[in-house]
């Protein structure tokens, strides 16, 4: 299992990105995928859906029941990222021939 030690140093230095202005510095070319799960009660679907309109390359798929831990859920998170890995694999491989 993975572990990760939330500090106050490290809130702090989430608080202070700007989102916004970071998700418009996404190049274009750069595939995006974010997956929410529907009823994440630590961070509101509506973040999402709003990156979904400013990032040009992105792919938003809400996992219906889903928590913030996606618990319950784990099997259809890795099916998600694993159709979005090889559906890049893919696009790439037609966009070389």
């Amino acid at each position: 299992s993975i572990s990760y030690r939330v500090t106050e140093e490290s809130m702090m230095d989430r608080l202070k990105i700007d989102i916004d202005a970071s998700c418009l510095e996404i190049e274009k070319e750069c595939r995006v995928l974010t997956i929410h799960g529907s009823v994440d009660e630590m961070i509101p679907v509506e973040d999402s859906t709003e990156f979904d309109k400013i990032i040009p390359n992105h792919k938003l798929h809400i996992v219906e029941g889903a928590d913030h831990d996606y618990t319950s859920h784990q099997a259809e998170l890795a099916s998600i990222v694993l159709e979005f890995i090889k559906a890049s694999l893919e696009q790439d491989k037609a966009a070389s021939i």
